[in-house]
């Protein structure tokens, strides 16, 4: 990176502020970048909206392993990509492979992973009287 200066006479005050002007306004500008970067939380859900993805599948196109509880599809090297059931209930998106660096992105509805809360539980509420 090499840095360009500007020779400005000293009696040129206009040109100086001018050139001070857009200095200060870069500066500005790359402060409230950063300023706003570390405002935003790291993205620790299903937001990976910055990552290279290999492939975008639906969860319906992936096999469920009931003894795991893990969703797993062909992965090119051979492996298979993989999302566990808690992954998918914390809101995750991503499925890994195991054996490279290739990730795939999960459509899926969050609210069908969602645990359950209880709400839809009942009790038999039955009173045998003899």
């Amino acid at each position: 990176m090499t840095d360009t200066h500007t020779v400005v006479p000293v009696e040129d005050t206009a040109m100086l502020a001018t050139i001070s002007n857009e200095h200060s306004s870069k500066i500005k500008e790359t402060e409230s970048t950063v300023t706003a970067a570390k405002a935003t939380p790291a993205d620790t859900t299903n937001n990976y909206t910055d990552i290279n993805c290999y492939d975008e599948i639906e969860i319906e196109d992936m096999d469920y392993d009931e003894d795991e509880e893990k969703y797993t599809y062909p992965c090119p090297c051979g492996d298979r990509f993989e999302i566990t059931q808690i992954e998918l209930e914390s809101g995750e998106s991503i499925a890994k492979c195991p054996s490279c660096s290739l990730l795939l992105k999960i459509v899926y509805d969050p609210d069908d992973f969602m645990p359950d809360d209880g709400e839809d539980f009942e009790l038999d509420t039955a009173i045998v009287v003899s």
